[in-house]
């Protein structure tokens, strides 16, 4: 016969389980994807627990995606800054750059990094992530954006710090976020990426912080010329943009006022500021490097780098209108 101790405390646990999702099972079994709980209230009123790269998948217009999601612990009431990372060209089987680091900043600093994964059904002529983003081509912008409204269901996110890191292909995503999200998200941040010379659509309800670091010897993107995409892959996207031009089309957007400039043998460091909504365009080129991504730039790790930017950026509840 059971204890009724025994099962008093079963009962409550069973209850505690199941009450709210930002009460996650940061234990579940590697290798298989796991559902958002959400709350049955306001997930504010609940702490988080630790969460480390736990498998996530959610229905974005009846199909499945998927992410990787690390979320630190924190009291009630604790607002958590959410990062969307979106990874490089078929690497999604693998870690994102310094990915364990983000994780640990994310539980000291109190904010949620969700690892997007690509649709891998997709052709080359589609891409991975798509670009140059048409009102027939907007999937990764919904996933982006049910990514945002399911987390915000299970956990307490603050609404006013979504952000967005991306390598390489994925670098190029940040600048459809960019363009085409910057009503949600405050700033991006990406490495080794580029946007189209002549994107179908990119209008700015509000100013988006944007920052861009690039390997001038970078030789898969490349930093000083324009450049096509190869026959039969990612069709429509056209030409993209060089770096330099890159930033100066964002610092022209965004009504940069003011430039400053520092150089060394290492590091070309450019910040347009005085901007919309007091935002600010930052820049570094790194001389000596190529596509692969730095542990860190001028004496400060990448991670911490892009953090230290992204996190100076609110977005205002009600945007202006450029």
């Amino acid at each position: 016969m059971r204890n009724p101790a025994t099962a008093l405390l079963f009962g409550l646990l069973l209850v505690l389980g199941t009450t709210n999702g930002c009460l996650g099972d940061s234990s579940s079994d590697q290798g298989s994807a796991s559902e958002l709980n959400p709350s049955l209230g306001d997930p504010c009123l609940s702490p988080s627990l630790s969460v480390l790269q736990e498998e996530t998948t959610i229905f974005v217009q009846g199909q499945e995606r998927t992410f990787r999601l690390s979320v630190p612990s924190s009291d009630a009431g604790t607002e958590l800054a959410l990062i969307i990372v979106f990874h490089g060209g078929t690497d999604s089987q693998e870690d994102f750059a310094q990915q364990e680091q983000f994780d640990q900043l994310g539980e000291q600093e109190k904010f949620i990094m969700a690892y997007a994964i690509a649709d891998q059904e997709r052709t080359a002529a589609e891409g991975e992530w798509y670009l140059n983003t048409a009102a027939t081509s907007r999937d990764d912008n919904n996933f982006s954006e049910a990514i945002v409204d399911e987390l915000s269901a299970a956990y307490c996110v603050d609404q006013t710090r979504l952000y967005a890191i991306g390598y390489s292909l994925g670098a190029m995503f940040t600048y459809e976020i960019a363009c085409q999200l910057n009503h949600r998200f405050a700033a991006v941040a990406s490495f080794a990426g580029t946007m189209p010379v002549s994107p179908e659509s990119c209008d700015l309800s509000s100013g988006i912080g944007v920052m861009h670091i690039h390997g001038k010897l970078d030789y898969i993107i490349y930093y000083h010329s324009d450049w096509e995409w190869k026959e039969g892959e990612h069709e429509g996207v056209g030409t993209m943009s060089e770096v330099p031009a890159l930033i100066d089309y964002w610092a022209q957007k965004s009504d940069c006022q003011a430039i400053s400039e520092d150089s060394s043998l290492f590091v070309e460091h450019i910040v347009h500021n005085d901007c919309v909504d007091d935002i600010r365009i930052e820049h570094y080129g790194l001389e000596l490097n190529d596509h692969n991504w730095p542990n860190e730039i001028d004496g400060t790790p990448t991670y911490e780098l892009m953090w230290e930017f992204l996190s100076d950026f609110v977005r205002e509840q009600a945007p202006s209108i450029l």
